[in-house]
């Protein structure tokens, strides 16, 4: 009788040891530090909207961060964005190669919506300047120019490992202004759309 209550306790303690294992493996896989210096690098597709879309067609999209998240919040971010898009064969030569390529630099404020956790949603807002730059011959219509921006967004990052992990981000931006191209009379919704999946890590 008393060995078997004693076997039965063992059991007992043994499942609980087993279970709060569990609990601890699972609660470490939830809760990470997002905290600190970090990097990225991103690749994806812009395009415009507004007056802007019919003649420029989307295109290749890049982008290279680094960032400093003061707390599981709140992040800064300072980066470089770049983008290459052909003009609509109406509206340039119909040579091969980009017709446009856009370089530009920005700094942002990154929001965490969710504290600690290995998948976190985030919000972002910046102000960048970037310039643009016509490849010669493909249209009269199109010009050199260098312009402001503001980019807003929202993405998802995930905690691949305590050094890694991936990001993907969605951002609208609205132009300063539309020089390089024919666009008359400029409304707030001639702007960039951009989508980019990113690889980084923290150090």
């Amino acid at each position: 009788m008393r060995a078997g209550i004693r076997t039965g306790l063992c059991i007992a303690l043994l499942a609980g040891g087993n279970a709060l294992a569990e609990d601890l493996t699972a609660m470490e896989s939830r809760y990470v530090e997002w905290e600190g210096p970090y990097f990225l690098l991103g690749l994806g597709a812009e395009g415009y909207t507004g007056k802007l879309a019919p003649n420029l067609n989307p295109g290749l999209s890049y982008e290279a961060i680094i960032g400093f998240r003061a707390s599981e919040f709140l992040g800064f971010e300072v980066g470089y964005s770049g983008g290459v898009n052909d003009l609509d064969p109406g509206a340039g030569s119909g040579v091969g190669g980009p017709d446009i390529i856009r370089n530009g630099g920005q700094v942002a404020i990154n929001l965490g919506l969710l504290p600690n956790t290995r998948l976190q949603p985030y919000g972002l807002a910046g102000i960048g300047v970037e310039r643009y730059s016509v490849r010669s011959g493909v249209s009269v219509r199109y010009f050199d120019d260098t312009s402001g921006y503001v980019p807003v967004g929202l993405g998802l990052r995930y905690k691949l490992n305590q050094s890694l992990f991936a990001d993907a981000r969605a951002s609208y931006s609205a132009l300063f202004g539309q020089d390089f191209a024919p666009v008359t009379d400029e409304d707030v919704l001639d702007g960039r759309y951009q989508g980019l999946l990113q690889l980084g890590g923290s150090f």
